[in-house]
């Protein structure tokens, strides 16, 4: 039997078959998570599922600044057992991933994911302390990708944004508002993000409520001076 007709999506490294998401799975690539699916073009892809991943939820709340080419260098914080970062190794095949996570037990898990996956490189550090990875990381990368559940979340960002995102590089900042305040509503929250972000060294894009996937979650979308 024929399997489905998937072609590009209009961001980069994504997929669609006119309604569902994929990446196209990295060359030598354990399936890993997601349905896998052979295609009319005979590549094999898998699905990025709003529900497994905010990156896709992203999407489809209708994220227009995509900041992943097929050569991006991503720093990926709060990489847990690495989940989306196996979907950014896939959208960003030429590019590097620097995965971060502090808890050993995800850690070890996403050790694993990486092993079978050359573009990935994880990294065993605190997101608080950057200059605990520089050298690893090595030049400025292109994009920084944050989901930490830290009260701190922006501070986080902005420290690492100033060590080691490139000049016109782009900051994803998950903002997790039950993690930073619980007596506030998540829209008062997602303003003030905004605008303490607003008035350092960053370029606001976009806001984005992830309600609709991931309750009292946003993302805030910007780029560096």
């Amino acid at each position: 039997m024929a399997g489905p007709s998937i072609g590009p999506h209009s961001h980069s490294g994504v997929y669609t078959d006119g309604s569902d998401l994929y990446t196209r799975l990295l060359e030598g690539a354990p399936e890993g998570p997601g349905r896998i699916v052979e295609a009319l073009d005979g590549h094999t892809y898998r699905s990025f599922a709003p529900t497994a991943t905010k990156l896709s939820a992203m999407i489809k709340v209708g994220m227009e600044q995509w900041p992943f080419k097929e050569g991006s260098r991503v720093l990926y914080l709060g990489a847990a057992t690495g989940t989306t970062v196996s979907f950014v190794s896939d959208i960003c095949p030429k590019g590097q991933v620097y995965a971060v996570e502090f808890a050993p037990e995800p850690f070890r898990k996403l050790v694993e994911m990486a092993r079978e996956r050359p573009n990935v490189v994880p990294i065993l550090a605190d997101a608080r302390n950057p200059s605990a990875y520089t050298v690893q990381v090595g030049t400025p990368v292109d994009v920084l990708y944050q989901d930490v559940a830290q009260r701190d979340q922006w501070e986080i960002a902005e420290r690492n944004a100033k060590a080691l995102l490139a000049p016109g590089g782009m900051l994803i900042l998950v903002v997790k508002a039950r993690s930073i305040d619980v007596s506030k509503p998540a829209s008062m929250i997602y303003t003030e993000v905004q605008e303490r972000a607003a008035v350092g060294n960053i370029d606001v894009l976009e806001m984005l409520d992830l309600g609709a996937y991931d309750r009292d979650h946003a993302v805030l979308v910007s780029r560096r001076r």
